[in-house]
Order: structure tokens, then sequence, then C-alpha cells
């Protein structure tokens, strides 16, 4: 009888076309949408969640931190004042090390950088060939946290470090411009600063210049009065500042592919806290970006479900006209009620029959619409990756684009387009099911 009863309704739905698909348009645009709406918005947490992670989402930062009195502690505050940092309260590589050493799962190395300055490089047989840089020491894990690619070389290693050696990487656009054809690798290049310094150093690589990280290039300056940056070892740098420092004050930690960036955060924390328990002035303070994206997601996701519920309101139109288009069904099948019920038919089978046509109407519509939503947010993604390719190629190998439906969100449209069925298609069947049958067959 159930099977007969979904033939019936396909049957008739079928024989008024029209009728049926204007019917079931509140459905389709109130499926389509929300699946629409879900798919840009779970897209856009997708594709951030991606990008941020690819970009320094699997890092922990973390920088040295005074230690403030209690917030209830008026005396304490008329007298305090910034301590200044002395050498004991860097972190110093030996804790990196030793941070390493304890969790060697989660922490690969530190990424830190210090800035040394600005300065032109000239060249001696012709000073109409110079280079403006900007001076930064680095430690060696840096260029894999910036994604910085070597074109020719190698990158600076912990022994450049270790041993304060006077070595540089340079951009690939500069070593172009300044050395042509030439080859950088091995060339001595003498940086002379704005305070009046002048340092000598000892080209080992030359890394790819990328737009996405540097900024994109200023045409409106000319091309050998462009400034790019000269990469150092960090404790090259701090020697030459004349600083007795020799640790950092802010530091990004390179996390392992596979670690929980929250469960390593609370290592990282509580390692740092253990140090510098006995630190009276300073202690470490750790963050990423895991709790930030959170906070983004939530958001969204509220935007997201706000939204849908807006665009699901055409289900209740939809729905109304569900209910209006069975009722004249009804009406012109009055005679065929009367005829069924005649025969033996019971009230509930003629309450049944017209209840699952509704639902089969709108279990139709809330098809189509899935396959409108769908299809059209797949168009929106081939849009936004044609979009990021022509207008914003120096962030394409960063943006992580991520387009999908929501297979809970196609669920749930088409679970509620049936129960919108059963709800609208209810009063109408029930208002068959109670016809008299003499009424019915005497209805003209």
């Amino acid at each position: 009888m159930f099977i007969e009863n979904i033939k019936e309704a396909v049957t008739s739905i079928f024989s008024n076309k029209m009728r049926s698909l204007l019917t079931m348009l509140g459905i389709i645009i109130g499926i389509s949408s929300v699946i629409i709406i879900t798919t840009i918005g779970g897209s856009i947490q997708s594709t951030l969640t991606a990008t941020l992670n690819s970009l320094g989402g699997n890092t922990v930062s973390a920088y040295v931190q005074a230690r403030y009195p209690e917030d209830d502690d008026e005396e304490a505050w008329a007298t305090w004042v910034y301590p200044e940092m002395e050498e004991e309260d860097y972190v110093t590589q030996e804790m990196i090390d030793g941070l390493v050493e304890a969790y060697p799962d989660e922490v690969s190395g530190v990424a830190a950088q210090q800035y040394l300055g600005s300065g032109k490089i000239t060249d001696e047989a012709d000073s109409d060939n110079y280079a403006n840089v900007n001076i930064n020491g680095i430690t060696p894990e840096y260029l894999d946290y910036m994604k910085l690619k070597m074109a020719s070389g190698r990158c600076l290693t912990k022994e450049d470090n270790a041993g304060q050696k006077r070595v540089c990487v340079i951009a690939d656009t500069m070593a172009k411009r300044y050395f042509g054809e030439k080859s950088p690798i091995g060339e001595i290049v003498s940086v002379a600063t704005s305070d009046g310094s002048i340092y000598d150093f000892a080209i080992v690589g030359v890394y790819e210049y990328n737009q996405a990280l540097f900024g994109r290039v200023d045409n409106t300056v000319a091309e050998k009065d462009r400034v790019t940056e000269l990469m150092i070892p960090l404790q090259t740098c701090f020697k030459l500042q004349g600083a007795e420092q020799t640790g950092y004050e802010y530091f990004n930690l390179l996390l392992t592919p596979l670690a929980d960036v929250e469960q390593a955060t609370v290592h990282i924390q509580s390692y740092f806290d253990e140090i510098y328990a006995n630190n009276q002035k300073f202690y470490i303070y750790t963050y990423n970006m895991q709790s930030d994206m959170g906070m983004i997601n939530t958001v969204l996701g509220v935007i997201t479900v706000a939204v849908s519920g807006i665009a699901a309101i055409s289900l209740i139109v939809g729905g109304v006209g569900v209910m209006n288009i069975m009722l004249v069904s009804i009406t012109e099948r009055t005679r065929e009620i009367g005829v069924r019920m005649a025969l033996g038919a019971k009230r509930r089978t003629i309450k049944m029959q017209f209840v699952i046509e509704a639902i089969v109407l709108c279990l139709i519509g809330g098809l189509i619409g899935v396959l409108i939503g769908v299809g059209v947010g797949a168009l929106l993604g081939m849009v936004a990756g044609t979009v990021i390719q022509s207008m914003y190629a120096e962030y394409s190998d960063y943006i992580i684009l991520s387009v999908h439906p929501s297979g809970q969100a196609i669920m749930l449209s088409l679970f509620f387009s049936m129960l919108t069925g059963v709800f609208f298609g209810y009063y109408p069947a029930n208002k068959a099911s109670k016809m008299e049958v003499i009424d019915a067959l005497r209805y003209e």
C-alpha cells in the first residue's frame, strides 16, 4: 500500500508539471539558499583554518613579559616601573635546546628575528650600481617559518649562528639587479648603514623574493632603489650591535607536523614557568593562532546559522504553497475520494495517500534545491579560485581554497523538506479523510 501511494503521488505530481513546479518553488529556493549559505560559511572557515595553518598556525608564539603587580595592589602600582631586561632575563638557545629535547615530538626549533639597520651596497668599480637593503638577524629556522624558498646556494645554519659568522642570504631580485648574470654565491658585499657603520658579509645563498611576504613591488620607485631584505645569523646581529644580549625576547617555536597545537602550548608554557619560577621580574607568555581561529569560527558559525535561518523562512512560504495545492487537488479529486471510500477505503488510508503525496512533492523540491545549491557552491568556488589567481596571484601559494558543501546541511535540508510535507500536508489530508461518502460522490 505504501509503495502504491508513492507511485500514485508521483503520477499526480507529473500530471500537473507546471503547477507542481510552482508549488515546489518555495521549497527549492529555501533549500538551495541554505545549502549555498552553509557552503560559503563552511568554506570560509576551512579556507581560513588551512591558510593560517600554512602561514604559522602550527607555531607557538612567545615573548618575555614583565610581572605586573596585582590589580588591587594600589601601593605597588604607585611605585612600579617596567623593569629593564638583563642578560639572564632573555630566553637562551640552551633553553630552546632543552625544550626540543624535552618534547621532541612537538617542538622542532625556534624562529627569531632582530633588525640591525638599513644600508646600501655599492659597487666600487661602478658607483651607479648599488642596492638598498634592510639587514635582519635571523635564526636558521626563520626561513622555514617565513616559507621562503632558496633559489641558489644554501640557507643559514646553526653553525653560522653559533659561530657568529659574517655570512648572509640575499633576495634573487637584488642578486639579478646588482650582479647581473654573475653568480653571487661566495661574493663579499659591504653594507654602509645609515649610522655610518660598514659591515662585510659573504653571500652563501639567494632566496626567492615573495611579494606576499614583503609586499608588492612599488613601481613608483626605480628598480635599483627598491629595498630588499639581507639576512644574517642572529648572533652575528647581536655582536654587531654591541649588545650583551644573546637570547630571545620575542620568538616563535616551530612545531612538528603531527603536534597538537593546544597541547604543545601547555607543555611549552609549563616548561618556561618552571625555568622562570625564581625570576621576580619576568615570565614567558605563550599563545597560538588556534584560540583566535576558534573565535573566528564561532562568529562565522553564528552568522551562517542566522542567515540560514532567514533563508529557511522561504520553506514556510513553500509549505503554505504545498498546503494550497493539496487543498486544490483534494477539491479536484473529491469524486475519486468518494469512490475509493465507497469501495471500502478507510479514512486513515485516504489520509496517508495525501500526506505521502505532500511529502513526495516537498522531497522532490528538496532534491532539486540541493542540486542547485551544490552546483552554485561549486561555481562560486571556481569563481573564487579564478579571482585569486588573476588578482592576487602573489598570495595564491598561501591561500588554500577549500570549497565543499556541508553534508550535515544537506541531510538536515532534506529532513526539513520532508517535515514540511508532513506538517503542511496533514491538514488537507485530514480534510479529505473526513469527507462523507455520499457528498463526495454527488460532488460535480
